[in-house]
């Protein structure tokens, strides 16, 4: 038996140490609005960020994690390892990322004709891909 889908996005889930250094990242530097946030005491604290019909969601636990995720690169271990957010801005957006002090391990490149591509981390080592397609 197949799912059956109710909508048409994929929502991604951040666990953190520290949601308001993510929040300067993902609201203040990317600009992504704030779609909500909860507090659920005994459990933690969820800030959703509005990612065009999906949600990407930050979460920092009352019980801080056990362990680091790994800051070795994208392809360092299995898991999803990376998120893709299509822009319109490629060089702009990299640029501005990098001057805030974020890390830029691919800057931007030709991926295939038509499609250009960067890799920017977020502070935590969570790799996003920012991809631009030209017209």
């Amino acid at each position: 038996m197949a799912i059956q889908l109710q909508g048409t996005s994929l929502d991604a889930g951040i666990v953190t140490r520290d949601a308001d250094a993510l929040a300067r990242f993902y609201g203040d530097l990317l600009g992504l609005p704030l779609a909500g946030e909860i507090r659920m005491p005994g459990i933690g604290l969820i800030r959703r960020y509005a990612v065009g019909s999906s949600t990407l969601r930050v979460f920092q636990p009352e019980t801080p994690p056990a362990q680091d995720g790994s800051r070795a690169g994208f392809a360092s271990q299995t898991g999803i390892r990376y998120l893709t957010l299509a822009v319109s801005n490629l060089d702009e957006a990299v640029a501005e990322i990098a001057a805030a002090g974020y890390p830029v391990p691919v800057p931007p490149r030709v991926l295939r004709p038509g499609v250009r591509v960067a890799q920017i981390e977020d502070g935590e080592g969570n790799a996003l891909e920012l991809m631009q397609h030209d017209a």
